[in-house]
């Protein structure tokens, strides 16, 4: 199955009328959404949506977006950005929490603004602003062998436990690459190396919080993903990944051998993913192939007929579903799988653009989901306006001429 033009534009549009109304798209300084991360998914899917709408309020929503980040960096902990929560101070004066991945994703979304709006006059500011942000980390939060920790979480900087930490390794690895990529300073990229042997290696399903069997798969699966696209989309990454493994892992839980379970959705005509038996080789570029490799074909076996997957022990989490067909579509731009990873997308993205869709993830109520369906969306238009330019005008034409579809 191929993207379908007039389904993407539908989702499209609805997204798009949807947070072009939220009080995002307002110029004040409250903060629209609870946590800044959820917000930066729709500040991605704005910089994305603007050439494809032709609406500059998208624009308008990055650089607000941006401007609110610098204006409030350091303010609960030193060069951090603001996380939109985790204020709160114990008895010595130390705030809760100020989580390299929470704000890893918001320079990921302050990013994404500089390099579709290359011409904005606060672009060098912002990228500077990111700049503190990165060398508070690499000084602060990195264990002897370059991996990351969580930040600060529970009123201390890397808690026993959390000196590794998968998620803010996948999101920094993304703001590392990012970050390299838009101003030319390669050591950023040579401080990615280690963080991406670590997600390709770390044995995801038994982490220190159980996410894979008690929150949900897709949690695990969305957040890594980010970090090995982006590695996998850079070709000055490959160039540094092509070495061998440098056994990163201190803390952590190796990737061990799995007990086969029984197949539980339509497609799986086997057991679990086996970790250690298909993540094969001894450069740390062939287990990041391998590891995506696992994650796609975990995507292939759990999608359900409808376009949705397996569903998580915990609904509460199903919250995160609606970027894989955005990271997935990112990934096919490689070339490789691209057919079979763009059917997962075009299956998922239908479902989104139906009511059934809507009511699953509660889109247009729940501002995470909805911010991750509209990167989604949007990263599917950009490929269909390449491919076919009028197909992509007639359809969304169509859709708004069709007034209906965009509720």
């Amino acid at each position: 199955m191929q993207l379908d033009p007039t389904i993407t534009a539908r989702g499209l549009v609805k997204l798009w009328n949807y947070f072009s109304h939220h009080i995002i798209a307002s110029p004040g300084m409250a903060h629209p959404m609870q946590a800044c991360f959820e917000e930066s998914y729709v500040v991605i899917g704005a910089a994305r949506t603007m050439d494809l709408m032709g609406d500059a309020r998208m624009t308008a929503v990055c650089r607000r977006f941006n401007k609110r980040m610098m204006q409030y960096q350091g303010v609960h902990y030193p060069d951090m950005l603001d996380m939109g929560y985790g204020y709160n101070l114990d008895a010595k004066g130390m705030v809760n929490c100020s989580c390299v991945a929470d704000n890893a994703s918001s320079a990921n979304g302050m990013l994404e603004a500089v390099r579709r709006f290359p011409h904005l006059p606060e672009n060098p500011e912002v990228l500077a602003s990111v700049k503190r942000f990165i060398d508070h980390c690499l000084n602060n939060y990195l264990t002897s062998k370059g991996v990351m920790g969580v930040g600060v979480l529970n009123h201390q900087v890397n808690p026993p436990g959390m000196e590794e930490y998968w998620c803010a390794d996948a999101l920094f690895a993304v703001t590392l690459i990012r970050y390299a990529e838009l101003t030319g300073e390669k050591k950023y990229y040579d401080a990615a190396v280690p963080l991406v042997e670590y997600i390709s290696t770390y044995d995801y399903k038994h982490t220190l919080w159980e996410e894979w069997s008690k929150s949900a798969p897709q949690q695990v699966l969305i957040y890594t993903s980010e970090g090995l696209v982006a590695a996998l989309n850079s070709a000055e990454m490959k160039q540094r990944l092509m070495v061998p493994l440098r056994h990163v892992i201190q803390f952590t839980p190796k990737a061990e051998p799995e007990t086969l379970v029984p197949a539980q959705a339509p497609n799986q005509v086997h057991g679990a993913l086996a970790s250690t038996a298909q993540a094969a080789g001894d450069t740390i570029w062939s287990r990041l192939v391998a590891r995506f490799a696992e994650y796609a074909e975990w995507f292939h076996q759990n999608q359900l007929a409808d376009g949705s997957f397996e569903h998580p022990a915990n609904d509460h989490f199903r919250c995160y579903e609606p970027l894989i067909a955005g990271l997935l579509l990112e990934a096919s731009a490689r070339g490789e799988n691209q057919a079979s990873l763009e059917s997962i997308a075009a299956k998922q993205l239908r479902f989104m653009a139906t009511n059934a869709g809507k009511l699953y993830y509660g889109l247009y109520a729940n501002d995470f989901a909805s911010g991750m369906a509209l990167y989604s969306f949007s990263t599917a238009g950009e490929i269909l306006k390449r491919r076919d330019p009028a197909a992509w005008e007639a359809a969304v034409s169509g859709v708004l001429d069709r007034g209906e579809d965009m509720w």
